[in-house]
């Protein structure tokens, strides 16, 4: 079995591509249990987020064979030639994919690294895939691991003590391009995590006045009322555009939800420039309001020169954040190593547990004893059985990480420390004989 993780992000894809591959969370799900079903994975997580939608995959075969095949099956369903993925994925394996999430979970891959919205987005994704069984004993433990080392590094290195996230960022650069926001009227055209936090930094920037877009009325009500603001009909965005001058868009809609036509009418009715900042993936403005006079659009991949100028200096954490992730990833991968001798380490402990259930109701047969001290007996039984395994499964485990074979006479009686000592293993059939 093969760990991997098939992925696109703004590092090696602009927007134009990453919102032909992005998922809504409705999506995932039957993608999730098509490739289950299917047996193209053992299991698989989709992590998809605006900037980056990454497969991590339990496969069988070679490498070469297995990055094809999950390939295919996204560019399947996705409509896409399968050259586009080739072109803008990256692929790891074992440890190189582990220490990946790791690093994304902790933010050190994100555009704004410590910001801390992707810590929930992996833990959602996590989430999504739990529910459609599609996540299994080892994607189960690797991205539990991951949440805890993301955890770790936020609390431990201080790498998110920056209020810097994609929303701020936005906000900044609405604020750099008119000089201040006091004054000034922005709309936000939806109502979720992202927009609830561009609402604030606009607050806290001093903005004149803030109004609130969405599908569903009663979240943007329920938004507005929360944070301040004015809730208008998803159905007014024409009449509404003309009288504000920024608008910052994060929608899930996956079409254009802001069009041309639209910001052309609402330009004919200001003399002043309108200023579109999308923070969606796939993008809510069409990008033809690019070319239309006084209208100015800004992507996420626009807002990388905001965040190269206004990032402070986070190398130290970042350094320290790569000293925790380090041994982190040789943890896992050395549990990884020893998950195919997990059979034989049961079939120790079941024959241990036959042998002491089989010896302590001997031995309780005998005895007037209190239910205390019975109980008192099966813990002191297990005690001992425990205390007595703990040898043989620490040596199967460190064969195991070693590479060396865990089968066969010879090394059981190396497990069970009994070469040279005349003695026989026991049976289960009754009795002992030689090995």
């Amino acid at each position: 079995m093969l760990i991997a993780v098939a992925g696109m992000s703004h590092r090696s894809a602009p927007i134009e591509v990453r919102e032909r591959v992005a998922f809504a969370p409705c999506a995932a799900r039957p993608f999730l249990r098509r490739l289950k079903d299917e047996g193209t994975v053992a299991e698989a997580v989709l992590v998809s987020t605006c900037n980056r939608t990454e497969l991590y995959a339990v496969v069988e075969g070679p490498s070469e064979e297995a990055r094809g095949k999950l390939l295919r099956a996204m560019a399947d369903e996705k409509g896409l030639h399968p050259e586009l993925l080739e072109s803008h994925t990256y692929w790891y394996t074992e440890g190189e994919a582990v220490g990946h999430l790791y690093r994304v979970a902790s933010s050190l891959d994100s555009m704004v690294v410590g910001e801390s919205q992707i810590l929930g987005q992996v833990r959602e994704a996590y989430r999504t895939a739990t529910e459609e069984l599609c996540a299994g004993p080892i994607l189960n433990r690797l991205f539990h691991t991951s949440l805890r080392v993301g955890k770790g590094v936020r609390s431990e290195t201080g790498i998110g003590d920056s209020s810097l996230s994609v929303p701020h960022v936005a906000v900044k650069l609405a604020e750099e391009v008119f000089g201040t926001l006091r004054g000034r009227s922005a709309m936000v055209v939806g109502a979720g995590e992202m927009s609830e936090l561009v609402v604030r930094h606009l607050a806290s920037r001093g903005i004149g006045e803030v109004k609130i877009a969405n599908r569903t009325a009663s979240r943007a009500e329920e938004l507005a009322a929360r944070l301040g603001g004015a809730a208008v009909g998803f159905d007014d965005l024409a009449e509404e555009l003309p009288g504000v001058d920024v608008v910052v868009s994060s929608t899930g809609a996956g079409e254009w939800v802001v069009g041309s036509e639209t910001v052309a009418a609402a330009l004919r009715r200001r003399e002043e420039p309108l200023f579109f900042i999308d923070i969606a993936v796939p993008r809510d403005i069409d990008p033809v309001v690019q070319n239309l006079d006084r209208a100015y659009v800004y992507d996420v991949d626009d807002l990388q020169a905001v965040v190269d100028r206004n990032t402070d200096d986070r190398g130290a954490a970042a350094e320290a954040a790569e000293a925790m992730i380090a041994p982190a990833v040789l943890e896992y991968m050395s549990w990884l190593s020893t998950l195919h001798v997990a059979p034989l380490i049961k079939e120790l402990r079941d024959g241990a547990e036959r042998i002491r259930r089989h010896e302590v109701a001997r031995t309780l047969k005998g005895m007037d004893l209190s239910e205390a001290e019975a109980e008192a007996v099966e813990r002191m039984s297990h005690a001992l059985v425990n205390k007595l395994l703990h040898g043989p499964i620490q040596e199967i485990k460190a064969l195991a990480e070693r590479g060396s074979p865990v089968e066969g006479a010879e090394v059981r009686r190396r497990l069970l420390e009994l070469e040279g000592l005349g003695l026989g293993l026991y049976r289960a059939g009754g009795g002992t004989g030689a090995p």
